[in-house]
């Protein structure tokens, strides 16, 4: 059985699913470019804090996810935090200890969410790209699959709770080997210009291409 693949996550993401659906008019591309089988990283841009829950409910595959591992505390949290697939990411950083549940679970197939700018975007643009995703897909030998949320910012963007009924969709791309890209600076570059390529080219798009 595929790591993650349990009844708690599936549940949680069905009714995710129909309600992002209604409130917000999910709307997926390009969902058969994730791999069918074996570890990949979903390099997604951060514009509010639904974006874990849209790239997770728009695949068939289980997703799992990086959180702070202060957060598995007390059981019953860490009991569903775990039953949603997150993986505590420990505080010494970006070395091997710190991604210790990240590389266990992209070794045993499944695949993990990571934002490769760090943070929430204040303006809705793609900022700049950190070099941890490298360093996870390049220890872990994984592919990385870019992907573009598209009017998670507007509809619970940073600075507000309740969200608004805005249409939302989500793009992926087609997935790149970082194993050969030995600069860093050019591999972000290559992924930079591999999400901004999703964005559509129309007025009122919700992601802007320069930081």
């Amino acid at each position: 059985m595929e790591p993650g693949a349990n009844w708690f996550y599936f549940l949680n993401r069905a009714v995710a699913r129909l309600c992002c659906r209604i409130l917000f008019r999910l709307r997926s591309h390009g969902v058969e470019k994730i791999p069918s089988d074996g570890a990949f990283l979903l390099a997604v841009n951060h514009c509010s804090f639904l974006d874990p829950v849209l790239a997770g409910i728009s695949m068939r595959r289980p997703l799992a996810f990086m959180a702070r591992s202060t957060l598995f505390r007390p059981a019953l949290m860490a009991m569903a935090l775990r039953g949603l697939n997150a993986l505590p990411l420990e505080r010494e950083g970006v070395g091997i200890s710190g991604f210790r549940a990240v590389l266990d679970h992209l070794a045993k197939g499944g695949g993990v969410l990571v934002f490769p700018e760090g943070t929430r975007s204040r303006d809705g643009r793609l900022g700049r790209l950190k070099g941890g995703v490298l360093k996870l897909a390049r220890m872990a030998r994984v592919p990385v699959v870019p992907a573009m949320v598209i009017g998670s910012d507007r509809a619970l963007g940073r600075g507000h709770w309740i969200p608004r009924p805005v249409r939302v969709e989500i793009r992926f791309g087609d997935a790149i080997d970082f194993l050969d890209e030995q600069d860093e600076e050019k591999a972000l570059t290559r992924l930079r210009h591999a999400m901004q390529s999703l964005v559509p080219e129309e007025p009122g798009a919700s992601v802007n291409a320069d930081a």
